[in-house]
């Protein structure tokens, strides 16, 4: 049965790196869905209430679930905006699906942001985004601290879904 993983969490948390690496390093190679370059890039959208990505997600998603192909979503994936689109998920796929949220303080997501090359917002937009405690409480959900370091963080969940490496 195919798996849907989900990373959410602030900027610079780390989310879109560890399901850049999850994808590299398991076999079959999982579709990997990052939401910002989907809503951004793809649709040239801003967050707002007549958006179509979340839309776009689900087909997107439920595509790779037809074709047998496990999904990784990443991005920030605000409660308040996405959880109708995660309980349609469920509805459509009940079983093997991982929610992981990367709650991570604010002063180590400006730290890793800095890292980053090409982007275009900075220290005072991650401030006026920045959520605490977004957590779903939705079942086989894991929180992920700075207690991890990035490979760890890697390893757990490859280890904890039954991801096969290659």
């Amino acid at each position: 049965m195919t798996k849907l993983i989900i990373l959410r969490g602030n900027s610079g948390s780390g989310k879109s790196s560890v399901a850049r690496a999850i994808q590299e390093q398991v076999v079959p190679h999982p579709m990997l869905l990052e939401h910002d370059y989907i809503r951004r890039k793809v649709l040239k959208e801003k967050e707002g209430p007549d958006t179509i990505n979340a839309e776009l997600l689900y087909r997107m998603i439920t595509y790779g679930f037809e074709n047998d192909r496990d999904v990784i979503l990443e991005g920030i994936l605000r409660l308040d905006k996405y959880s109708a689109l995660f309980e349609k998920l469920i509805k459509a796929h009940p079983e093997n699906n991982y929610f992981y949220y990367f709650d991570i303080p604010f002063e180590e997501t400006l730290i890793r942001h800095n890292t980053k090359e090409n982007v275009d917002f900075n220290e005072e937009d991650m401030r006026r985004w920045y959520k605490e405690g977004e957590e779903t409480g939705y079942k086989n959900e894991v929180i992920i601290s700075t207690e991890n370091t990035f490979d760890e963080t890697v390893d757990q969940i490859i280890e904890q879904i039954g991801l096969t490496r290659g």
